[in-house]
C-alpha cells in the first residue's frame, strides 16, 4: 500500500512539472505574439518578458534536475514544488499569462489563486528544513504546517467575494496575500540567517550563506522595489522595472550552488546541466522573439491574413532556426566545457596503452600517473587481495608512505558492495543512507579522502580496490565524469585481468623450470640402478605425486661389509624438499662409513639436519643394515611407517615398529632417549618391504583406504618371483585398486628378498 502511493505521489508531482513547463511555454509564446503584433515600449518587452522567461524557466528546469536525482528524498521533493510553484506564481504575477487568457476567454485568477499562498508557504517550510532542520518544527510539525500554509485560508474570502459579486474582490486577495508575502519572506530569511549561525559544519555553512545572499538580491529587491508598491499602492514606481533584472540572480545561486557546492548532496548532476537551465532560458526566450518577429515580417510583405498561412509560416520558421540554435548549442558545449572533450580523449588515448601493458608493475605505475597527472584526480591509493592473506592489502599511494594506510577487511561494508554491485560507487551517496558504514570504517576511507571507489574484478571476482580522491580545486565529481570513470573502471578491469594472467603465467613459467631444478637434484640423489648384492634381490622405485616430491630411498655401504637400505619422507613438496634430500642423502652417505651402529648413525644425522632444517618441518626414516654371513637385520625408525617382513618358512607377515621420534624436530635429548634399535634373523626366501605412506594410504574406488593388506597378499602368492617382479606387481596393483593412475601422494617402494640356498 505504502509502495503504491508514492507511485502515485510521485507520478502526480511528475505531472504537475510537466504540465506546468507547458504553460509556461503557452502563455510566453502567446505573450511574446502580442507583443510583436499589438507592439508596446521596447523597455517593457526586454525588462518584463525577458527576465521573467529566464526566472520561470529556470526554476523549472533546476527542479526538475534535483527531483529526478532523488525523486524519493522528501526535501528534494518539497524544493521540486517551490521551485515549480514560484515560477508560476512569478509568470502570473508579471503577467506572461494574460494573453493566453485572453486567446482562450479564461479567467486567469480562478486557475492561479493557490500560486502564491503556495509558493509562499513553501519558502518557509524549505528554509525550515534545509539546510538545518529547524527544532521547533521538529518538536510541533503539525503546528509548523498549519502556520506555513495558512495564507491558503485567504482564498475563503476571496472565493466568498467572487460568489456573492462583492466590489474588492481581488483587492482582497492582493493585499492579503501581499502582507502574507512580505511577512513570511522577511520570516523565511530570518530562519536562513539562523541556519547561517548554527550550521554544523563549514560547508552548510557556505551553502546557506550562498542561499541567503541570492535569495536577498533575487528576491528581496524586486519584491520591495516593484511587487510591493504596485500592491499597495496600486502604482511602479520610477525605473523600478529594472529591478525585475536581478530576478534572474535566484535561479543562477541556486545553479551555483548545485554546481559548485553540493546542493542537497546532489553530487551527481550534470555540470552543464544546471547551467543550460539558464543557457537554453535565453535560446528559448530569443527563439520565440525572433521566430514569432520574422513570422510577422513575413506576413506583412505578403499581406497574408489566413491562420493556416500564419501557423504554417511560424513552423517553418522555426524549422530553419532550429540549426542555428543546434550550432549554438554546439558551441557554447565546447567552448565552455573543454574539459569534458579533453578528459573523454585521454581516457580513449589510455585506453588504448593499456590494451598493451601486460606486466603488473609497469600498469600499476601507468595508472597512477594517468590518475594523478591526467585526469588531476588526488589521492589514489590501489590495494589488492593477495592468495592466503584474509586483507586488501595498499600497492601505491599518491601521496601517503605505503605504511601509513589502512587495510580494508573482508567484513568491510565497501568490500561487500564492491563485490555485490561491481561497478564504482560514490561514497557521498552512502553518507545518505544510514548504518551502511560503520564509523570505523568511515575514519579508514576518511585517512584515505576517498571519494570514488572503482573494483578491480579478475572473472567477475573482487581482487582488488581503487579509491579516488578529489578532483583538482576540489570540484564535485559530476554525472559525465562517473560514466567516464566508469568506462576507465572497465578497461583497467580488463588490463588488470591480462596482466595478473600473465603474471600467473610467468610465475607458472617459473615454477615449472624451479620444478625441473628440483627433479634434476632429487633424480640425482635417487639410486639410478638396482645394486647387485651377493645373497639379496633389491629393487626400488619412487613415483611423485607432483613433478617433485618428497619421498627418499638410498642404498648404503658400511665399513664393516654390512649392507644398508634406507627410505624417507621429507615434509613438504618441490625444491625445498628436494635440496633437503639431497642433504640427507650426503650426510647418511658420509656417517655410514664411520659409523656401525644404525643408532648412532640416526643420532648423528638427526643433530646435523636439526641445525639446518626450516621450523616445522622434519624427515621420517626407516633404516635397514643387512648382514648377509650371518643372516641379520639391524633396523632403527625414526617417525616412519613400519618394515614388513615376510617369513617363508612360517608363511606369516609381521610389521617392525621400533620406537623413535622423527628427524629435525628435536635437537637431540628427547630423540636420544627415544630412539631404538632392534635386529632380527632372516632365512633365504624372505621378504622385506620397505614403503612410504603412498602405498598404505592409497585409496580404492570406494574411497576406502588400502592399508598394508592388499601387497601381503600379493608377496604371500607370489613369493617365490624375484624382487623386481614383486616390486612391479605391486605397482601395477596399486593403479588398478586406485580411481586414478597417479596416487594422490608421492609413492616409494624397495623390495628385498634374501635368496634362497644354492
Amino acid at each position: 500500500m505504502t509502495s503504491t502511493l508514492k507511485i502515485w505521489k510521485i507520478s502526480l508531482l511528475l505531472l504537475l512539472g510537466l504540465l506546468t513547463f507547458l504553460y509556461i511555454i503557452a502563455s510566453t509564446v502567446s505573450a511574446a505574439y502580442f507583443a510583436i503584433v499589438d507592439p508596446v515600449s521596447p523597455p517593457t518587452i526586454f525588462l518584463l518578458l525577458i527576465p521573467g522567461v529566464i526566472f520561470c524557466y529556470s526554476l523549472c528546469a533546476l527542479g526538475t534536475f534535483v527531483f529526478l536525482k532523488k525523486i524519493q528524498d522528501h526535501t528534494a521533493q518539497l524544493f521540486y514544488l517551490l521551485l515549480l510553484l514560484w515560477a508560476l506564481a512569478m509568470h502570473n504575477t508579471l503577467g506572461l499569462n494574460q494573453a493566453l487568457f485572453e486567446m482562450f476567454a479564461v479567467r486567469g485568477n480562478v486557475i492561479i489563486l493557490p500560486a502564491w499562498p503556495l509558493a509562499v508557504g513553501l519558502l518557509l517550510h524549505f528554509y525550515l528544513i534545509f539546510p538545518v532542520k529547524n527544532p521547533t518544527l521538529q518538536k510541533h510539525p503539525r503546528l509548523g504546517l498549519l502556520l506555513i500554509y495558512s495564507p491558503l485560508l485567504l482564498l475563503i474570502p476571496f472565493i466568498y467575494a467572487r460568489i456573492n459579486q462583492f466590489d474588492g474582490a481581488d483587492k482582497i486577495l492582493n493585499y492579503g496575500w501581499g502582507v502574507w508575502l512580505t511577512a513570511y519572506f522577511n520570516l523565511a530569511m530570518l530562519v536562513l540567517n539562523h541556519s547561517i549561525k548554527h550550521a554544523p559544519n563549514a560547508f552548510i555553512k557556505k551553502q546557506a550563506q550562498i542561499m541567503a545572499n541570492g535569495t536577498a538580491v533575487g528576491l528581496s529587491i524586486p519584491l520591495m522595489v516593484y511587487f510591493v508598491p504596485s500592491l499597495f499602492l496600486n502604482k511602479i514606481l520610477p525605473y523600478a522595472e529594472f529591478s525585475l533584472l536581478l530576478l534572474i540572480f535566484w535561479p543562477m545561486t541556486l545553479a551555483y550552488v548545485i554546481v559548485k557546492h553540493r546542493f542537497m548532496d546532489i553530487n551527481v548532476i550534470v555540470k552543464r546541466g544546471a547551467a543550460y537551465a539558464i543557457v537554453s532560458g535565453i535560446v528559448i526566450a530569443i527563439y520565440f522573439l525572433v521566430v514569432l518577429g520574422v513570422g510577422q515580417l513575413v506576413l506583412f510583405l505578403t499581406g497574408a491574413r489566413s491562420q493556416m498561412v500564419v501557423i504554417i509560416a511560424t513552423l517553418l520558421i522555426a524549422a530553419l532556426f532550429n540549426p542555428l540554435k543546434n550550432r549554438v548549442q554546439t558551441f557554447l558545449d565546447r567552448r565552455f566545457y573543454s574539459s569534458r572533450f579533453l578528459q573523454r580523449e585521454a581516457i580513449r588515448s589510455f585506453g588504448h596503452q593499456l590494451v598493451n601493458v601486460v606486466a603488473l608493475e609497469t600498469l600499476i605505475d601507468s595508472l597512477k600517473t594517468f590518475l594523478v597527472e591526467k585526469l588531476q584526480i588526488r589521492p589514489v591509493a590501489l590495494f589488492m587481495h593477495a592468495e592466503n592473506k584474509p586483507n586488501w592489502r595498499v600497492q601505491l599511494s599518491s601521496n601517503m608512505a605505503l605504511r601509513e594506510l589502512p587495510e580494508f577487511k573482508p567484513n568491510d561494508r565497501i568490500i561487500k558492495l564492491l563485490q555485490e554491485r561491481q561497478q564504482l560507487i560514490d561514497l557521498s551517496s552512502l553518507e545518505e543512507q544510514a548504518g551502511k558504514i560503520s564509523a570505523e570504517e568511515n575514519s579508514r576511507l576518511e585517512k584515505l579522502q576517498a571519494e570514488l571507489v572503482l573494483p578491480i574484478l579478475s572473472k567477475k571476482n573482487l581482487t582488488g580496490l581503487l579509491t579516488l580522491g578529489s578532483k583538482a580545486g576540489n570540484e564535485p565529481y559530476y554525472k559525465e565524469d562517473l560514466e567516464l570513470l566508469a568506462t576507465l573502471g572497465d578497461q583497467i578491469n580488463i588490463a588488470f585481468e591480462n596482466a595478473l594472467l600473465t603474471e600467473k603465467l610467468r610465475e607458472q613459467d617459473r615454477l615449472k623450470k624451479e620444478l625441473e631444478v628440483a627433479r634434476r637434484i632429487q633424480l640425482s640423489s635417487l639410486p639410478q640402478a638396482d645394486p647387485q648384492i651377493p645373497g639379496l634381490q633389491i629393487s626400488g622405485i619412487s613415483i611423485p605425486a607432483l613433478e617433485v616430491g618428497g619421498d627418499y630411498y638410498d642404498y648404503l655401504n658400511f665399513s664393516d661389509g654390512r649392507f644398508g637400505v634406507v627410505v624417507g619422507d621429507v615434509s613438504g613438496k618441490g625444491t625445498s624438499a628436494a635440496l633437503y634430500m639431497s642433504q640427507l642423502k650426503g650426510m647418511l652417505q658420509a656417517s655410514a662409513k664411520h659409523h656401525h651402529s644404525l643408532r648412532d648413525l640416526v643420532i648423528e644425522v638427526n643433530a646435523l639436519t636439526f641445525q639446518n632444517l626450516a621450523a616445522q618441518s622434519y624427515i621420517t626414516l626407516l633404516c635397514g643394515a643387512f648382514d648377509v654371513t650371518a643372516r641379520k637385520l639391524s633396523l632403527v625408525r625414526a617417525g616412519h611407517l613400519p618394515l614388513i617382513h615376510y617369513s617363508a618358512a612360517e608363511r606369516v607377515f609381521r610389521q617392525l615398529l621400533p620406537k623413535g621420534l622423527g628427524v629435525g624436530l628435536e635437537d637431540g635429548h628427547i630423540f636420544k632417549n627415544q630412539l631404538e634399535e632392534i635386529e632380527l634373523a632372516f632365512a633365504p626366501g624372505d621378504v622385506f618391504l620397505f614403503y612410504t605412506d603412498g602405498l598404505s594410504e592409497a585409496r580404492d574406488r570406494q574411497g576406502h583406504e588400502l592399508e598394508t593388506a592388499w601387497m601381503e597378499n600379493i608377496v604371500r602368492a607370489n613369493g617365490y618371483t624375484s624382487a623386481q617382479e614383486l616390486r612391479e606387481k605391486i605397482v601395477t596393483q596399486l593403479q588398478q585398486l586406485t580411481t586414478t593412475h597417479s596416487s594422490p601422494d608421492d609413492m616409494t617402494l624397495i623390495v628385498v628378498k634374501a635368496n634362497a640356498p644354492g
